[in-house]
């Protein structure tokens, strides 16, 4: 039962590990994806709004219209109107974003309109187309550098973002190996007692459970080992129902066959690690139960009932049944409750007496 728990609890850990790699890879995804939206978005910028190169075309075929108006006298022409679509479209380009390097350029360029506009010179135009000619090839190669510096600006944002994941993904498995090193530290008590109590000297002689002397090592651990590890832990008396009638009818020989076949149900059901189980004394049998709690310590009981039962020793001055059966009370200590071992063992045996009480051959919990 215990291996099991232990097991649902590593399961638990990988889970949470595969679950934090699962976020980190999700995050990265879209991360990622927002970074290629920007970059999209960038380009948009660098080479629709960032380069308004439409007003600058429309500048530079304004001033081909003057030259052309100057040259052919023409009467339908405009150079006012001309002029205003220059200015126009010259105010719109010259509020738009710049660099300090750009504003520059666009600052001795706008001294130059402004001057353009005093006469009627088809030279000065010329000159002007000329120089807005040079600011449109500026603007894009201008552009098209910042873009560079941009991509490589971009590249290393990905760079330090696959960086950052791959932190965080050694941050996760340090953190998985830091819950498994607490649980194998907090688990380390009940180890060591496992290993230095292993040995023929703890057993009881005739039952082969294990004897009173490892019963008070272990019992008296039960505060230490539930708290640390935050624990319901069970303790159970057990005693079989009649057992003095049963001597009386059947001998000592037989009684103690008994005693043997009891007790070797209860080492085979209470098998799994952290499940200890004791003779007490005479007739009377204990375990204790670490991480357990009541749901799966009634089952526990209810089975050994049937088990004690299913043996059919015949027992015919039992008032309870015409088969040998046991008695049980159980108490469950909860972590941090800071409850007596003596109280616990007290509760316990009040339990038993209950269930003697109330008919015997049943547990009270």
């Amino acid at each position: 039962m215990k291996k099991r728990i232990f097991d649902s609890v590593s399961f638990k850990l990988v889970l949470l590990l595969i679950t934090i790699i699962m976020m980190l890879v999700t995050a990265s995804f879209i991360f990622n994806s927002q970074i290629e939206n920007l970059k999209k978005q960038i380009d948009k910028i660098y080479f629709g709004n960032f380069i308004p190169v439409t007003n600058l075309q429309n500048i530079s075929s304004s001033y081909k219209d003057m030259i052309i108006c100057l040259q052919n006298r023409e009467k339908l022409c405009s150079i006012k109107k001309s002029q205003r679509i220059i200015q126009s479209n010259w105010n719109a380009y010259f509020k738009a974003y710049k660099t300090i390097q750009e504003r520059k350029v666009v600052d001795s360029i706008d001294e130059d309109i402004k001057v353009s506009f005093m006469d009627k010179n088809s030279m000065k135009y010329t000159i002007m187309i000329q120089k807005i000619n040079f600011l449109i090839e500026y603007e894009i190669n201008n552009a098209r550098k910042q873009r560079k510096e941009f991509l490589n600006r971009y590249e290393n944002m990905k760079k330090l973002l696959f960086y950052n994941i791959v932190a965080l993904v050694i941050f996760s498995f340090a953190i998985f190996i830091y819950l498994t090193y607490s649980i194998i530290k907090k688990d380390n008590h009940l180890t060591i007692l496992n290993k230095k109590y292993k040995i023929e000297s703890i057993t009881d002689s005739m039952t082969m459970l294990y004897n009173r002397g490892y019963f008070d090592t272990i019992f008296d651990s039960i505060p230490v080992v539930s708290n640390s590890n935050k624990w319901q832990t069970a303790f159970i008396m057990f005693d079989i129902d009649f057992f003095k009638q049963y001597n009386d009818t059947y001998g000592h020989d037989m009684g103690d066959k008994t005693l043997k076949a009891v007790a070797n149900e209860l080492k085979k059901y209470f098998n799994k690690e952290y499940e200890y189980v004791f003779r007490l004394g005479g007739e009377e049998f204990g375990a204790i139960l670490f991480d357990v709690d009541k749901e799966i310590l009634e089952n526990c009981l209810a089975a050994i009932l049937k088990l004690v039962e299913f043996l059919k020793i015949e027992h015919k001055e039992s008032k309870a049944n015409k088969y040998v059966t046991v008695s049980i009370g159980a108490v469950i200590y909860e972590p941090g409750s800071n409850v007596s071992t003596n109280r616990l063992y007290k509760l316990a045996d009040e339990k038993l007496y209950k269930s003697k009480q109330n008919g015997r051959n049943q547990y009270t919990i």
